[in-house]
């Protein structure tokens, strides 16, 4: 699908929509990197001034109504609740999404060092919790693909931590990180146990690098 021309027509039917309140309407996801295949879906930001029970159900009609409802999601919020979100997770937010309709990085607090660190510590330490699990219980591969993909968005948080770049695309990505980062991006179908001791060490060193950057700030 021509995912511009599609993005035009929902701008201007949420703008008939809601007018003044849409503050912002943007595109995540395989889309907006460029990435996309058959079988992606349709990643919407939509930011309203209010959000109340009234506008979710407008919103939900209007997604309803269209041929690609079944590959559409994304995420909708007022404002305030943005404004209020967890700075690690409010800056994966803004700094994964391509605008369509305004600036979403206009509308929220500045993104700041330690919200960068927190959102790979928490993504880290995520994947080594769900990892190590797997490896000593479950014992099941078949969740690798998923592991793979949230080390994938940690990685790249990384990167933008240590060099101030932000790389959407991950075959962009790719080709600046190290050989083992760079093994866990070009990783499409992981469901081996040596791929999930690869995964484990990744996060484990990630939580040690990362978690001494924040004791050593707190100490200062």
């Amino acid at each position: 699908m021509d995912i511009c021309i599609f993005m035009k027509s929902c701008k201007e039917s949420l703008l008939r929509l809601f007018g003044d309140n849409l503050l912002f309407l943007g595109l995540q996801g395989s889309y907006a990197r460029g990435e996309a295949k058959e079988t992606s879906d349709i990643d919407l930001v939509a930011i309203l001034q209010k959000c109340g029970k009234e506008e979710l159900l407008k919103y939900r009609t209007y997604i309803d109504s269209l041929p690609e409802k079944d590959i559409i999601c994304g995420f909708i919020a007022c404002l305030d609740v943005l404004r209020s979100w967890d700075g690690a997770d409010r800056a994966q937010l803004v700094l994964d999404t391509k605008p369509v309709y305004k600036n979403l990085a206009e509308l929220c607090p500045p993104i700041t060092q330690d919200d960068i660190r927190r959102a790979i510590l928490q993504g880290s330490c995520a994947i080594y919790h769900a990892s190590s699990h797997n490896i000593r219980h479950a014992r099941n591969w078949s969740v690798l693909p998923e592991l793979y993909k949230s080390a994938r968005f940690t990685i790249r948080m990384k990167n933008y931590f240590h060099t101030g770049i932000y790389i959407s695309a991950f075959r962009d990505l790719a080709s600046v990180v190290d050989e083992g980062e760079k093994t866990i991006l070009e990783t499409n179908y992981p469901n081996t146990e040596d791929e999930a001791f690869i995964l484990l060490e990744w996060a484990s060193d990630t939580i040690k690098e990362i978690g001494t950057n924040c004791s050593e700030s707190l100490r200062k």
